[in-house]
């Protein structure tokens, strides 16, 4: 894990052009001007604000550098994972892997001061490393993460449980891993060996959307990822994301977008609109 402050050099984490990384990252903007798009949603940065942003999502920041602060913070999950014995805790956390609600949350002066006095705990231990810092900074982030999840969950109304039954977390892991490959609601209940009704219910209890809902709108994002960032045709995406023919992607699209794969295509891509 690691954290800087964007004062220090903020050239360093700001690229209006499409990026990706393999860790996660929480972008905390305490003073700053411009968005950020997330996975071709635009995002305007507001004061104590955050970004929470999971491995191999598309990011572009167009952002004043000018008189700019806060935080950017990244880790691999293997950092808690392995140490808390929990291989899904980032499932655990409503703001990461979440298609259904914005990547964003901005709080109030109280909680962010909070939060801030953390984040400047785990950057003196990392600039004053001694031998037990590995724990110390695994329990500030522990606890940073938890929080913010906490904070997360009561802005957008869903649970802030992180510890309920883990066939929700699984399935959160087996929708990014598979989405891909795997569209249905069957496919996902044999993968985890419950029934559509368990699943469902479960789901519905930890998010407000039902299980279908929640494999459309991660499929939708990923084709929306394609047809922003790739120069694919329609024909290589719906192969590429097994529709049996590219009828079926464009069908699914316009129902669920209410506009076709072309038009959006045409409307977004290499568009800061």
């Amino acid at each position: 894990m690691d954290l800087h402050k964007f004062e220090g050099n903020p050239n360093v984490f700001f690229d209006p052009k499409p990026q990706t990384t393999d860790f996660f990252e929480i972008m905390i903007f305490e003073k700053a001007n411009g968005s950020i798009e997330l996975n071709g949603q635009l995002l305007e940065i507001k004061e104590n604000s955050f970004f929470f942003i999971s491995p191999f999502q598309k990011k572009c920041c167009m952002i004043d550098l000018s008189g700019i602060k806060g935080f950017h913070l990244v880790f691999q999950s293997d950092f808690l994972s392995d140490f808390f014995g929990d291989k899904l805790f980032t499932y655990r956390l409503q703001y990461f892997y979440n298609s259904q609600y914005p990547q964003f949350l901005q709080l109030e002066n109280n909680d962010y001061a909070f939060i801030r006095l953390a984040l400047n705990e785990i950057i003196y231990e990392i600039k004053n490393y001694q031998n037990d810092s590995p724990h110390i900074l695994r329990s500030l982030l522990y606890f940073s993460l938890s929080k913010l999840n906490r904070l997360y969950s009561k802005c957008y109304n869903i649970s802030p449980n992180t510890q309920s039954n883990s066939i929700i977390y699984k399935f959160k892991e087996l929708l990014e891993l598979n989405i891909r490959t795997s569209h249905t609601v069957e496919e996902y209940c044999s993968l985890l060996n419950v029934t559509r009704h368990q699943l469902n219910a479960m789901v519905k209890e930890h998010t407000r959307y039902t299980t279908k809902e929640i494999i459309s709108n991660r499929l939708l994002l990923e084709i929306k990822t394609e047809l922003r960032y790739t120069n694919k045709t329609i024909s290589e995406i719906a192969h590429d994301l097994n529709f049996s023919e590219p009828n079926n992607l464009t069908r699914f699209f316009i129902k669920m977008e209410d506009m076709n794969p072309s038009d959006y295509r045409k409307t977004y891509q290499n568009d800061s609109n």
